[in-house]
């Protein structure tokens, strides 16, 4: 089945099909009842535009590729239902890949993406490094690319991120102001650039308090696929060496968080009695873990739609000079159970 043939079942040109199928049978002005004759003809032989075809014609595929950096972290899949629904309202479909935390796939990807005539390309690079080579070539191929998750050297690329460092002073204070002054820290890999910002937001809070950072109190699992059994193991290394020299926890994400207060449980330890804990996302399942986890709240899905109308601005050259190039996520803190007064004594 071709479009000769429901130009010739409807009888029309082919052109006329075209337009039609394309929705543009009002350059030509292409009376309703034709219009509406092509369509029931091409419904009835069972016709499917061809895509690429169209794509080869037209150097448009109405796609847009999402790069995740770990397609099952609850962070990108959140940030990707944002997207989704950004792309889809705008008649684009998204192409997703998951990186699996592997930088060396993102060239591979990318050049799959240039021959498929992408329209445009959302980066999730929390966890990854972008070169300024790939955006050098990106810029070349004239595909618009919008990075989520961390700032890039290039001025011209768009960015949305997470207000990590402040998301994590607020949490920090939050603690002080319950009299923990003995903090320890569950940080995330040191290729996740929000681990470092969430750390340097920690520091600037104890600062600001006059309480000295203790070093030895910071934790950090270098494992790829962030996930609980990280805050789970670097819980159970902190307690063989430093138990009882800290009340509360500040962990990376929510996550890390729940791995923590297995590690606290296992140790006979509760939460928040003998160790207050608080975590850093705010994912649906914080609010029915045992006990509720007080964390930081910002918008994961709001990021992925930000980043995808970003995207469309660039896109259709919408986008005014004064308009905001670099959008920040708000973060709040959300106050639970799992965080309370100091203890008198840690045992």
């Amino acid at each position: 089945m071709n479009i000769r043939d429901v130009a010739a079942a409807a009888n029309v040109s082919p052109a006329t099909v075209s337009l039609v199928l394309n929705n543009s049978a009002s350059k030509l002005r292409i009376s309703d009842a034709t219009s509406a004759r092509v369509r029931s003809v091409a419904s009835k032989l069972g016709y499917r535009p061809n895509t690429y075809a169209k794509a080869l014609r037209t150097n448009r595929s109405s796609t847009i590729g999402i790069l995740a950096f770990d397609i099952v972290d609850p962070y990108c899949a959140q940030v990707m239902r944002g997207a989704e629904s950004v792309i889809t309202g705008n008649k684009h479909y998204p192409v997703f890949v998951d990186l699996q935390n592997d930088e060396s796939k993102l060239s591979g990807y990318i050049e799959m993406f240039e021959e498929n005539r992408i329209e445009g390309l959302l980066i999730l690079a929390s966890s990854l490094q972008i070169d300024q080579g790939t955006i050098r070539k990106l810029a070349k191929e004239r595909i618009p690319l919008v990075v989520i998750g961390r700032k890039v050297l290039q001025p011209d690329v768009p960015t949305v991120v997470t207000d990590s460092q402040g998301g994590a002073y607020k949490a920090v204070r939050h603690l002080i102001g319950l009299g923990h002054r003995d903090i320890a820290f569950v940080l995330g890999p040191d290729s996740y650039v929000d681990s470092q910002l969430r750390r340097r937001g920690g520091e600037q809070a104890l600062g600001d308090s006059g309480i000295p950072v203790r070093n030895e109190l910071f934790i950090a699992e270098q494992t790829p696929g962030w996930g609980p059994q990280a805050g789970y193991r670097a819980m159970k290394r902190l307690l063989r060496t430093k138990r009882g020299e800290f009340t509360a926890v500040f962990a990376f994400d929510d996550i890390s968080a729940f791995g923590t207060i297995r590690a606290l449980a296992e140790a006979d330890l509760n939460v928040p009695r003998d160790v207050s804990v608080v975590g850093f996302d705010d994912l649906s399942a914080a609010a029915f873990f045992n006990p509720p986890l007080t964390t930081i709240h910002y918008s994961m899905v709001g990021m992925g739609a930000q980043g995808a109308k970003l995207l469309f601005d660039v896109i259709h050259a919408q986008a005014q000079r004064t308009e905001p190039r670099n959008l920040v996520a708000e973060c709040r803190l959300i106050f639970r159970k799992s965080t309370g007064p100091v203890p008198r004594k840690v045992s």
